[in-house]
């Protein structure tokens, strides 16, 4: 009682702390914003009628997981419609017109009287909540409305907040959930030491998702008349941070081409990396055949082109981990059989941490090692085959997790 007392007061004085602060964030404007709309939305939607599946994500990485997974589930459930939810403008400004999806919103504040609201306005069927979303008071309104939970694709760990001694409220919402599909051995296991059993390892839904898209291998017309077959390197999803690493390939003339996807992609971020390039460089958004074809930089300054320019790169770099928590997609490059190189921070990520294991992905902590393991992967095609193979295998080992998921969902539905 008491975590739900306090919960609740920490919810209710947040947000308009956050409304306050929005006036200085665009990102938070759009956070405060969109929320305004979410239930003439919903309206406009007819999710009071029919039958609705709810799939909830945190932003664009959760929803690479949740992707393959509402396919599969249309393919199996035909008649329902799908809702899907997002907590971050990150994910949703891409993703609102995914077409997959009957009605594209934000999640309300997790207040009692939001999700009495959303709970009692919509007809929910399921909900399907992904990776780290749990969310206490939608949990207990689903609860008691008898609305069967599912959280896929998630990771538990020793030192998350539910296995902590003063986790115990917060722990509590997990007994409600009708079935986990975890990505791992010890996430099954440290739900098996509080009682939970109704798991079951399914694996990344992810490796779907990468494997589709490598097998599509669309073509990128900017990219090929950027790269007029030369091989390129490219660096994705990159913060201030990763540009230190690779200063010196900025600077100097290398016998490849250099495609560089920024995660931020505002004038601010786009001018901050431009100033550090030295070498004859052009954005996707001004690229023009005649004048740039010979340029050595191409900036990726749009969203939503990453994951289909991996396939030009002979290898590539991810970016975030020189900072804690957030390294990217490491298997979106890895599911086109090249080596990958990312930063030193990627022990949260287990997909990261089996392929350094096997030897698909190099770590690096310094420019110096960052220009050696370049500079190899240039050299040694014997070296660059071998950590290709390796990331290839292990995508093609993990797919066929969404049709896991969803046939158990099928025999939950028959039960």
């Amino acid at each position: 009682m008491m975590f739900r007392i306090t919960y609740n007061l920490i919810l209710n004085l947040s947000y308009p702390i956050l409304k306050f602060l929005a006036l200085f964030s665009n990102k938070l404007q759009l956070f405060v914003s969109g929320r305004k709309l979410v239930f003439d939305h919903l309206e406009s939607k007819g999710v009071d009628r029919d039958s609705w599946v709810w799939f909830h994500v945190a932003s664009l990485g959760e929803f690479e997981q949740a992707r393959p997974l509402i396919v599969e589930y249309k393919k199996t459930f035909p008649n329902h419609k799908i809702l899907l939810t997002f907590f971050s403008p990150s994910g949703y400004e891409v993703q609102k017109e995914f077409d997959a999806a009957d009605c594209i919103c934000y999640l309300p504040w997790d207040t009692t009287k939001n999700v009495n609201r959303f709970l009692d306005f919509c007809k929910i069927h399921r909900a399907i909540f992904v990776k780290y979303e749990f969310w206490p008071n939608y949990f207990n309104g689903l609860s008691k409305r008898n609305i069967p939970v599912y959280s896929v694709s998630s990771i538990f760990r020793p030192n998350q907040f539910f296995f902590k001694s003063i986790g115990k409220g917060y722990r509590n919402i997990l007994y409600g959930v009708k079935h986990f599909f975890v990505q791992n051995d010890e996430s099954k296991k440290l739900l098996n030491s509080m009682g939970i059993n109704q798991g079951s390892i399914s694996g990344d839904t992810r490796m779907d998702r990468v494997y589709d898209l490598a097998k599509k291998n669309e073509k990128l017309e900017i990219i090929e008349k950027f790269r007029e077959n030369q091989e390129c390197f490219v660096a994705g999803s990159t913060w201030p941070e990763d540009y230190e690493l690779m200063d010196h390939f900025l600077k100097n003339p290398t016998p490849i081409k250099i495609i560089i996807a920024p995660h931020e992609i505002s004038k601010q971020s786009i001018d901050n990396l431009s100033k550090r390039i030295e070498l004859p460089y052009t954005k996707w958004s001004e690229f023009d055949e005649k004048n740039d074809a010979d340029k050595k930089v191409l900036i990726i300054d749009t969203i939503g082109q990453l994951a289909k320019i991996y396939r030009y790169a002979k290898f590539a770099y991810v970016g975030g981990g020189m900072k804690k928590g957030r390294l990217h997609n490491t298997l979106e490059p890895a599911a086109y059989r090249i080596p990958v190189i990312t930063g030193r921070y990627f022990s949260k990520f287990q997909e990261a941490v089996l392929l350094e294991k096997k030897g698909g992905i190099y770590s690096v902590q310094s420019p110096n090692e960052f220009k050696k393991i370049y500079l190899a992967l240039m050299n040694d095609t014997k070296l660059a085959e071998r950590m290709g193979k390796v990331n290839k295998d292990y995508v093609l080992s993990g797919k066929g997790a969404s049709q896991r998921i969803v046939e158990i969902i099928r025999r939950h539905s028959i039960d």
